[in-house]
């Protein structure tokens, strides 16, 4: 019976990652034309947008439109399209509000939306993602009218906001969020795990009011679900911040957040907070005072604060922000000599790509000498 009971389960495993056929794909079809060859054959229409250097979007291509599970439910059901580039896929981009690759739609006959899908997935999810897809009463269409019907339990929502997230409607989710967690809401709810559950998923921002109350009564939610659950997700808002101002175009220092998340890190007992103050602090200063930003730097690397990959990583990082950013000879001069340094550590592939970096960093520094 423990032989049998393998065997189907072993020729399940085989018939999902079995990769003989493939997805029937049209290539750059106009619209019109597949909504026409959709209804004659009684199917729903699959738009499919990528390009030919997006790496998700080959991966699905390649990995996950060729397994025979997928490909016979995709070609069962679906007129399919392909648009990797050219003007209908630029047209068809702007109707549906495809701003990311890969994303993919699924419409009626009559070119309506019914559901949408973005990033890399494997086979299996992908398979659930089309099934809710075909739903009427789960896909993202349906769930969107419910909710603007005045749909509000809590599993309700938790689905809903599954499916924005996956769609990558961003704004959407955030106004959802913004619907749960209104200025009223009682956070001492965030403790129940069908709140927590939805801010842990789906809270970006570490200075949002829940965020801040489990920030500020860390070790009551360690308690409850654990201390590596809890930290984990807090060093995801403030990684996903400090990217976002580290790489930023504008001041950062003008951002009420920004000054808000440098404030609550700056006087707390969280064992975390060095890791990103050593970004915030100099951040302060980008686009304001490059001196200065280049001097607090300076003292995080004099302070031996970061070490080994992580130090190298840190000069080359903040190298990266003055060069591209700066032109303030004094700031460059030591985005150079941090480059030195990582350069003397690196090994020799490792070095050709560095010198390529730091000579535009001496190139800089040349050009702006010869203005002057």
């Amino acid at each position: 019976m423990k032989i049998s009971f393998f065997v189907i389960l072993l020729l399940c495993f085989l018939d999902l990652e079995a990769q003989n056929r493939k997805v029937d794909m049209f290539q750059e079809l106009p619209l019109q034309e597949a909504l026409i060859r959709a209804a004659k054959a009684k199917k729903y229409v699959l738009l499919d947008f990528g390009s030919p250097r997006c790496s998700p979007c080959l991966y699905i291509k390649k990995k996950v439109f060729t397994i025979d599970s997928v490909a016979d439910f995709i070609n069962a059901n679906f007129i399919s399209v392909d648009y990797m580039q050219g003007d209908e896929k630029k047209r068809l981009s702007k109707i549906y509000g495809v701003y990311s690759e890969p994303v993919i739609l699924i419409t009626d006959i009559k070119g309506n939306l019914m559901h949408r899908m973005e990033g890399k997935c494997e086979a299996p999810e992908m398979l659930a993602r089309l099934r809710q897809g075909l739903n009427d009463d789960l896909n993202l269409k349906a769930l969107q009218q419910k909710y603007q019907d005045g749909e509000r339990d809590i599993r309700f929502l938790e689905y809903f906001l599954e499916t924005l997230h996956i769609a990558g409607l961003r704004e959407q989710k955030a106004e959802v969020l913004k619907d749960i967690f209104t200025k009223d809401f009682d956070l001492t709810l965030l403790k129940e795990p069908s709140y927590w559950n939805i801010f842990y998923r789906y809270n970006e921002s570490p200075t949002t009011q829940e965020a801040i109350y489990v920030f500020e009564h860390r070790q009551v939610f360690y308690e409850l679900f654990g201390e590596t659950t809890v930290n984990n997700k807090l060093n995801q808002m403030f990684a996903g911040r400090v990217r976002m101002y580290t790489y930023g175009t504008v001041p950062p220092i003008e951002s009420e957040e920004f000054r808000q998340m440098l404030l609550m890190l700056q006087h707390c007992d969280y064992e975390e907070s060095t890791m990103w103050l050593i970004y915030l602090v100099p951040a302060q200063y980008k686009f304001k005072n490059w001196i200065e930003m280049a001097q607090c730097i300076q003292r995080v690397l004099d302070f031996n604060i970061v070490k080994g990959k992580e130090r190298e990583m840190y000069m080359i990082m903040m190298s990266r922000q003055i060069c591209w950013y700066s032109d303030c000879i004094e700031a460059l001069k030591m985005a150079d000599s941090w480059m030195d340094k990582v350069i003397k550590g690196a090994n020799i592939n490792e070095q050709e790509k560095l010198k390529k970096e730091q000579s535009q960093i001496k190139e800089k520094i040349k050009e702006i000498s010869a203005s002057n």
